[in-house]
C-alpha cells in the first residue's frame, strides 16, 4: 500500500480509539456514582477532565509535531492514552482515578494533532479533503464502538464495568504499526528558519475556537447526557445503546460526506449549514414536550449528520496557515474547542443534580441553541482565502472557494 494509506488508516485507528476512551466514561455514570460515592456533578467532571488534559496535550504535543514531525508523537500519544485507560479501570480511588483521567487526557490531546497532521501531510492535495474527512470519521466510529460494547457488557455491567473500561487498552496495538509501516518524518528542528509570528492567525484562530466550541458544546450537551436521560422517554437500556451507535454511524457518515464535499463548496457555506441543521433537529434529539418524543430517534440522526460538518472547520484552518504552526494552531483551536464543550459538559451536570432530569432537557436544549447559532453566525464571517488578512500575510494554502 502507499504511504498515505498506511498513515490513513493509523490517523483513523487512532482517532476512533481516542474518541472510544474518551466517551466510554458516559455510559457507566451509574456505576462510578456507586463504586466512589460521588454525585452526578463530579461525575461528569471526570469527562471533562478528559478535555481539559487534551487542551494542554495539544498545545504542547503540538508544538512537538511541528517541529518533530507527527509520526513519532502520534506513536507515544497513541499509547500513552491506551496505557492509562488501563490504569483508569483498575483504579482504587477517586483520586487515581482523576489523575489517570487528566494524563490520559493530554495523550490524546497529542493524538489528534499530530494524527489528523500526519493524514493531512501524506494524502495527496486532489483528495486531501475527502480523507481529512474520513480520518475524522473515526470520531463517530469510536462512539458508535462505545455502543456495541455497552450493548455486550450491559448483562453484567454493575460488576464488570471495570472490564468495559479496560476495553480501551485495544488501541495500544497502533503504536507500533505506526512506527513500522510509515516513513520517518523529514521534519526536523530548523534553527535558522524564519521566525512564525502567531500573531498573524489571531483572527482566524480565534473564530475557529469559537465555531469548535459551538459545536463541541451542543454535541456533548446532548451526547454526553443522553444514555441517561434517554429512559426517562420510555427508550431500554439496549435500545438505548442501539440509538448511540446509528447516531455515531451517522456522524461518521456526516465527517465523510462534508469532507468530500468541501472539494466542490465553499467551506464556510458547508459550516453554516451543518450548524443550522444540527440546531433545528437538536430540539426533536433531546425533546422537552412528551408529544414530540416519538421523533426523537430522527431528530438525534438528523442532528449528528449536522453535527458532521464540524470536521471542515480545522481543515479549513489547515489550508490557511503555515505548515511550521499548523500542528500548534489547529491542536489549540480543535482542543480549546472540546475543552469548552466539556466544560459546558460539568456545567450541565451541576444543573441537573440540582433541577433533575426533566427540567435539564429544556436546560439543554437552549444551550444548545445558543452555541449552534455562534457557529452559524462566526461561519458567515469567514471570507474567502485570498481576502483573508492572515493569507495575505504570506501564508500558504488551498484556496477556499
Amino acid at each position: 500500500m502507499k504511504d498515505y494509506v498506511h498513515a490513513a488508516f493509523a490517523s483513523t485507528g487512532s482517532w476512533i480509539g481516542n474518541i472510544y476512551d474518551l466517551t466510554i466514561v458516559t455510559y457507566i455514570y451509574v456505576e462510578l456514582e456507586k463504586t466512589f460515592h460521588i454525585g452526578l456533578g463530579v461525575v461528569s467532571l471526570l469527562f471533562a477532565l478528559g478535555l481539559i488534559g487534551r487542551f494542554f496535550g495539544g498545545l504542547y504535543l503540538g508544538n512537538l509535531t511541528d517541529k518533530m514531525g507527527a509520526r513519532r508523537i502520534m506513536a507515544i500519544s497513541t499509547a500513552g492514552y491506551a496505557v492509562f485507560a488501563g490504569v483508569m479501570a483498575f483504579s482504587p480511588d477517586v483520586a487515581i482515578l482523576f489523575t489517570a483521567r487528566f494524563i490520559q487526557g493530554i495523550f490524546m490531546g497529542g493524538e489528534w494533532t499530530s494524527g489528523t497532521m500526519l493524514g493531512y501531510e501524506f494524502s495527496p492535495a486532489n483528495i486531501r479533503s475527502t480523507i481529512f474527512g474520513v480520518i475524522q470519521s473515526g470520531y463517530g466510529i469510536g462512539y458508535a464502538l462505545t455502543g456495541v460494547a455497552y450493548i455486550l457488557f450491559l448483562p453484567t455491567i454493575a460488576v464488570s464495568w471495570r472490564y468495559f473500561l479496560i476495553t480501551g487498552t485495544i488501541p495500544l496495538i497502533i503504536a507500533p504499526y505506526t512506527l513500522m509501516r510509515i516513513p520517518k518524518d523529514s521534519k526536523k528542528i530548523s534553527p535558522g528558519r524564519e521566525k512564525i509570528h502567531l500573531k498573524n492567525y489571531k483572527i482566524p484562530l480565534i473564530k475557529s475556537m469559537i465555531m469548535m466550541s459551538g459545536f463541541f458544546s451542543a454535541y456533548f450537551a446532548i451526547l454526553s447526557f443522553y444514555p441517561t436521560i434517554a429512559p426517562s422517554f420510555g427508550i431500554s437500556e439496549s435500545l438505548v445503546g442501539a440509538i448511540m451507535i446509528i447516531s455515531s454511524i451517522t456522524v461518521a457518515i456526516g465527517f465523510i460526506l462534508f469532507g468530500k464535499l468541501s472539494e466542490f463548496f465553499r467551506k464556510k457555506h458547508l459550516i453554516m449549514a451543518g450548524s443550522l441543521i444540527a440546531l433545528v433537529f437538536a430540539w426533536l434529539a433531546m425533546p422537552y414536550f412528551s408529544g414530540l418524543r416519538f421523533l426523537a430517534l430522527p431528530g438525534m440522526i438528523v442532528f449528528t449528520l449536522g453535527v458532521g460538518s464540524m470536521p471542515v472547520i480545522p481543515l479549513l484552518l489547515m489550508d490557511r496557515i503555515n505548515p511550521e504552526v499548523r500542528g500548534l494552531i489547529s491542536g489549540i483551536s480543535y482542543n480549546f474547542g472540546a475543552l469548552f464543550g466539556g466544560l459546558i459538559s460539568v456545567f450541565l451536570g451541576v444543573i441537573g443534580g440540582i433541577v433533575g432530569y426533566q427540567e435539564l432537557i429544556i436546560v439543554i436544549d437552549v444551550t444548545t441553541l445558543i452555541c449552534l447559532s455562534s457557529v452559524f453566525v462566526i461561519g458567515a464571517t469567514i471570507r474567502k482565502t485570498k481576502e483573508s488578512a492572515s493569507y495575505l500575510s504570506g501564508l500558504s494554502g488551498n484556496i477556499d472557494k
